[in-house]
């Protein structure tokens, strides 16, 4: 009996104790603060002005492919950035830039068939006193939707064409009636 009332002044006492910490247990260290996961507006135009010069030489390589009739990216110039923390708080960001891969020898849209295939260029920097620094070199990713993917991709290029067409066909028109009128109110006026 002494024993068990031994124990349970130990188990109240460390049940106490410990209840007592429990407020600092969920407390947050404001000396090492996160930082926020979001890019300033002006880092994130540092990053891109930066991102243009480097992703440069893959454009011009794509054209090239695509001048030569080999298959292609249509590499898109918008990046998605992945902003990251590493040691000391250093923000590390991921950039993604992708496309679709098309065949021009074959029939399907005015940029030739486009052969189910993602890829993606990623590009990872770190933010050292106020200057990007290459933390990798950069990487392909590739995605294969597959045959599915590859019809509803020329479906989807086919419908956008035909719109494109349509408006650039309403917009010559509307101009046509527009010069017309003009045409028609000079006259008016001279007479």
């Amino acid at each position: 009996m002494k024993h068990s009332k031994a124990a349970s002044a130990v188990a109240l006492a460390a049940a106490l104790f410990l209840s007592a910490l429990a407020p600092f247990a969920n407390a947050v260290d404001l000396r090492h603060a996160r930082a926020q996961k979001d890019l300033t507006p002006a880092v994130q135009q540092s990053l891109q002005d930066m991102l243009s010069d480097v992703a440069e030489p893959y454009f011009v390589a794509e054209g090239e492919k695509k001048a030569k009739n080999q298959k292609y990216l249509d590499l898109q110039q918008k990046f998605e950035y992945l902003p990251n923390y590493g040691p000391h708080n250093s923000l590390v960001v991921s950039c993604k830039m992708g496309g679709v891969e098309y065949d021009p020898t074959k029939p399907g849209t005015s940029k030739g068939a486009p052969t189910g295939i993602l890829k993606y260029l990623v590009f990872t920097y770190a933010l050292q006193k106020g200057k990007w620094v290459s933390v990798a070199k950069p990487k392909w990713e590739e995605q294969d939707l597959g045959p599915e993917g590859r019809k509803k991709m020329t479906e989807g290029m086919q419908r956008g064409e035909a719109r494109k067409a349509a408006m650039e066909k309403s917009q010559k028109s509307h101009a046509a009636a527009a010069a017309a009128a003009a045409a028609a109110q000079k006259a008016a006026d001279q007479h």
